[in-house]
């Protein structure tokens, strides 16, 4: 049977659930789920739709405000609304797209309970996820696809390893990249936010009277739920942003109100967290982007050399071991992974002293994340300051020598990555910061 369009797969009790969730802000939970459903006819009934969504929730262990405006929940709450929205719409078979992506280990152990209330209840539940942790939990059986291939097909999952499972999923056996290097002497800070303050952007939270140092040859990670203030510390540190209060000192220099140009040349490299959006030139190529990249740092008033650039970002590929298209290529037509390997060769082929990385590892291979997280622990070996930004953290804990946590856009804590776990940062995340 082919399912032609998205509404045949809803006439089947088919429902998505995608890893970038699709609700209205500005609109309340009720609204949302209103806009999925076909009954509600020509004239809304607020009062009665709000009873059916808490109903539902109550029904399924979903807890939720039907009267909430969307902007103001959690992540959480977010995949809340969007199971409740396809199973009011009559799913019976979900499919979830890397459900525990952006959730603290608390709310990933209450969507397992929800999903197997469901399950129990007789819905078919399939997960995409690259984590093993959510097989091990979830999984009663286990399919793998590498390159757009079935490569493992209908195995009960008990009946493999993590190890098999990643062998198949890569072709290889990979190794899990881990810090074991000692935490850096103290020293002097390669870069220090001083009461740092900034307004909100869009729906973001801003930030409240931040403090954080990073030493030379240290990893600081930065843990939060997402829109807890993480792009706005990114942006102030790469100077894309100024603060409304407070300083920004970049070895030894206020650099406060300095452009990002001034921070590039000071030595500070940033890889944003939405590449598509803050990094993409549409219509340009590989080699184009890398020479543009380069401009960025030269004093020259025109430095725009396409082929140089091109034979250098092929080089550095090589190198690094992050594969990367022909530099003829559009990168705007590339996927999401082929797009973040292109700029993680450009920030590791520089020679940074403060490497700001948001969310490195999203969208790519096990092995090209086991490669990228290498070449974060040889930067910070070679004496890079290296502020990493993750909602994934086993990632966090992996390669950190501290972490700091945001909540409501505050420092609730900056902890030893060896003093701490999971579930210790999951509390730190959701604390109350007002």
């Amino acid at each position: 049977m082919t399912v032609g369009s998205p509404l045949a797969a809803r006439d089947l009790e088919l429902g998505m659930v995608f890893q970038d969730l699709r609700l209205v802000p500005a609109f309340t939970v009720w609204e949302n789920v209103a806009l999925h459903l076909r009954e509600t006819g020509r004239i809304l009934r607020p009062r009665q739709l709000q009873q059916v969504v808490r109903d539902a929730s109550e029904r399924y262990g979903l807890a939720v405000d039907p009267g909430a405006r969307v902007s103001d929940l959690s992540i959480g709450e977010w995949q809340r609304v969007e199971l409740l929205k396809v199973l009011l719409a009559g799913a019976r078979v979900l499919i979830l797209d890397e459900p525990t992506s952006v959730l603290t280990p608390q709310e990933v152990d209450g969507l397992f309970a929800v999903l197997r209330r469901l399950r129990e209840d007789g819905a078919g539940i399939v997960i995409i996820t690259h984590k093993m942790r959510d097989v091990r939990e979830i999984a009663d059986r286990v399919t793998v696809l590498r390159a757009g291939r079935v490569v493992v097909g209908d195995r009960l999952a008990s009946s493999m390893t993590d190890d098999e499972l990643v062998q198949a999923m890569v072709g290889e056996s990979v190794v899990p990249v881990i810090n074991q290097q000692p935490s850096p002497p103290e020293t002097t800070p390669a870069i220090e936010l001083r009461d740092v303050a900034l307004a909100g952007i869009g729906e973001g939270s801003g930030l409240r009277g931040l403090d954080l140092t990073v030493a030379p040859g240290e990893i600081l990670g930065v843990a939060g739920v997402a829109g807890n203030g993480q792009r706005e510390l990114a942006d102030l540190i790469a100077g894309a942003l100024a603060p409304d209060r407070g300083e920004i000192v970049v070895g030894g220099k206020s650099m406060t109100g300095s452009g990002p140009k001034a921070f590039r040349r000071a030595g500070v490299v940033n890889v944003v967290g939405d590449p598509v959006r803050d990094f993409v030139v549409p219509g340009l190529s590989v080699g184009e982007h890398a020479a543009l990249w380069g401009s960025m740092t030269s004093r020259r008033r025109l430095r725009f050399d396409v082929g140089a650039a091109a034979t250098a970002i092929t080089a550095d590929a090589d190198r690094s071991g992050l594969d990367i298209v022909a530099p003829t290529r559009r990168l705007a037509l590339l996927s999401g992974g082929n797009i973040q390997r292109v700029l993680l060769t450009l920030a590791f082929s520089e020679d940074a002293t403060v490497l700001v990385v948001s969310y490195p590892t999203r969208g790519l291979d096990v092995r090209t994340t086991e490669t990228t997280r290498s070449l974060l622990l040889a930067a910070r070996d070679a004496g890079r300051a290296v502020v990493l930004i993750s909602e994934d953290l086993d990632e966090l804990l992996a390669l950190s020598d501290r972490i700091a946590v945001l909540a409501h856009g505050r420092c609730t804590g900056v902890v030893e990555r060896r003093s701490t776990d999971r579930r210790a940062l999951g509390h730190l995340m959701t604390a109350d910061a007002a």
